[in-house]
């Protein structure tokens, strides 16, 4: 299980299992102090576990919201 920043490239290496998301580099799990997104997330990926096929990529539905 992945989440990745790039979705075509993870699609083509084959990865397992992953989950893109359209945050900035290095905020992959959102901006500092956001718990409760945070927490979101890696449920997301954690239900995920169960639930996405081999080589998936399905994208998350949260958006970067600029400050």
């Amino acid at each position: 299980m992945s989440i990745t920043h790039f979705p075509d490239l993870t699609e083509l290496v084959h990865a397992p299992r992953a989950f893109s998301i359209k945050f900035p580099l290095g905020r992959t799990f959102g901006q500092p102090g956001r718990s409760d997104l945070q927490e979101n997330i890696v449920r997301d990926m954690l239900d995920g576990l169960s639930t996405l096929s081999l080589e998936e990529v399905r994208k998350l539905p949260y958006r970067w919201k600029r400050d």
